[in-house]
């Protein structure tokens, strides 16, 4: 089969990209290129790139005999965006919004055909151009299983990202250029043609357990991963080149690797809102607080400039729409790519639906715990369910008429009792209006509010908390609290007037995360009525 591996880079930027990281003295995308290079199934490797990637791309693929297709000055590709913006937010390589999988990242149906036809190609391979561990073995799997499944267009191995890829054959992608569909969307649950999960399909490569189960990810694709990678990966030099998948999962369920910062950070604006859902805090407790002021907003996202890979929600007890200083702040966040918002969608001002519109937002998850008005004003107290909806419209309108992907638009039904009957049609018809759904469980906030979760989804065994070791929460008043359990801020760990976040990360959460690990989450009365322990 005359197979190709195809790199994307339309997703990166010009300066920070696969091309110009550098990880143990080579660019990410050298070790990429010699990975995939000792693949015996490979008949070529192409790259993909735009006009200001090409000088540092070219060299690069020079000495890896690699053809580039260079694209033109680079311009905005709502696809390209929307889907960027998914995997930003997603950790595994299946289950991204907008059903999107980890191979989908820079994919351009068009241009990704155009390649094919120069080289000739029978099947594509779909490889991040961050993958500087990708795992060649699993490429000639990829290829081996599809010239023994006829029938079967699209191959995949189940694993973390940056060890594997997708193996697409000639016929579906010419419909997927002709479509302008992702790949990664047949391997997603569709209301409108039930299948059976791939996973047990002909397209599904066999690939190492350990490969497939672990949470870690393998993409060189930030300083975050560079150096988690690089701490565990030091005994292997002069061999890691050649290291298989499995072994790199072990090195780094071995290593005992703390990051030096937080992954997410969830920032509360204010504590007002105009619902009062059953599921909510506010609806239950006297929470006030001063809202977040400017300044410190400022000092806080100047800080985090330097963190490449940080994803900032802003959430909290109140609906951050309803801030005063909503839009100062969010004009003083566009530096930050990952920025996620959680609303009710129901604005004072009506004009902050065209802000968010033009936004560099990459998600608005919209609180619609319902599909009727009925439950709607049950859940949320409040009779606004057509309004909510319209505002949606708007924004969908808003989005398309400054041609862009993003920010996606996400409703969000959080599964309580009194809304379950509703729950799976509710999903089919939001998945089918705007491509995107998402269903969460409710939380009592460590006991502090009634419960309304269907069930308790809390294994049976007890273990360190895992948002511990990525998330950081800071609420409107400045005060660092340890997680967002702690809604009223009764155990401050910090203030954004005297703290750094980098300082609370490592000094002050540091403790906590170490009691937690020795089992001594009862030290805090907190995590000891915490049933979230186990949530990522």
């Amino acid at each position: 089969m005359n197979a190709t591996a195809v790199l994307s880079m339309l997703h990166e930027s010009p300066d920070r990209n696969s091309a110009t990281r550098v990880f143990r003295q080579e660019s990410v995308l050298s070790w990429t290129l010699d990975r995939l290079s000792r693949a015996k199934s490979l008949k070529h490797i192409a790259i993909i790139c735009w006009e200001d990637q090409l000088p540092d791309v070219a060299p690069l693929a020079d000495e890896a005999s690699a053809f580039v297709l260079t694209k033109g000055p680079r311009t905005n590709i709502a696809s390209i965006e929307a889907i960027a913006a998914a995997q930003r937010w997603a950790d595994g390589w299946r289950g991204g919004l907008l059903s999107t999988c980890d191979f989908d990242l820079g994919f351009h149906g068009q241009w990704t055909e155009e390649v094919a036809g120069n080289l000739e190609s029978e099947a594509i391979v779909l490889i991040d151009p961050a993958s500087a561990l990708v795992d060649p073995g699993l490429i000639d799997a990829a290829v081996d299983r599809a010239l023994e499944q006829e029938n079967a267009e699209l191959f995949f191995g189940p694993v973390a990202p940056g060890l594997g890829g997708a193996l697409i054959k000639r016929s579906l992608l010419k419909r997927l250029a002709q479509t302008s569909i992702h790949p990664g969307r047949m391997l997603h649950y569709m209301p409108e043609q039930p299948m059976r999960d791939p996973l047990g399909g002909p397209g599904c490569v066999p690939v190492p357990m350990s490969a497939a189960r672990t949470t870690w990810r393998f993409k060189l694709d930030s300083d975050r991963q560079i150096d988690r990678v690089a701490a565990a990966s030091v005994s292997l030099n002069g061999t890691l080149i050649k290291t298989p998948a499995a072994e790199l999962v072990a090195r780094l369920d071995a290593h005992q690797y703390t990051d030096a910062n937080p992954r997410e950070i969830v920032l509360e604006l204010n504590t007002r809102r105009v619902t009062r859902p059953t599921f909510s805090p506010t609806s239950h407790l006297q929470i006030q607080r001063e809202e977040m002021n400017l300044e410190s907003a400022q000092k806080l996202f100047g800080e985090l400039a330097s963190i490449d890979d940080i994803r900032i929600t802003l959430a909290g007890a109140g609906d951050p729409l309803l801030a005063n200083n909503f839009s100062a702040i969010l004009k003083s966040a566009q530096s930050k790519r990952a920025i996620h918002i959680e609303t009710d969608l129901l604005p004072e001002d009506p004009d902050r639906l065209t802000l968010l519109a033009e936004s560099p937002v990459d998600i608005i998850s919209v609180h619609i715990p319902a599909l009727t008005r009925e439950t709607y004003k049950l859940i949320m107290a409040v009779d606004r369910l057509d309004e909510v909806i319209e505002n949606v419209r708007t924004l969908v309108k808003l989005r398309a008429a400054f041609r862009r992907g993003i920010p996606l638009i996400v409703p969000t039904f959080t599964k309580c009792t009194q809304n379950l009957s509703e729950m799976e049609a509710w999903y089919d018809q939001w998945l089918r209006a705007i491509g995107c759904a998402v269903i969460v469980g409710p939380s009592n906030y460590a006991g502090q509010i009634p419960e309304t979760s269907v069930a308790d989804m809390s294994p049976p065994k007890r273990r360190a908390c895992a948002r511990l070791s990525s998330r950081m929460t800071i609420l409107s008043d400045g005060a660092f609290v340890q997680c967002e359990q702690d809604v009223l801020g009764k155990n401050p760990i910090g203030h954004l007037a005297n703290d750094t976040v980098v300082g609370v990360w490592q000094k002050k959460m540091s403790p906590i995360r170490i009691d937690h690990a020795g089992g001594r989450w009862s030290k805090y009365s907190i995590c000891d009525s915490c049933t979230e322990w186990h949530r990522p």
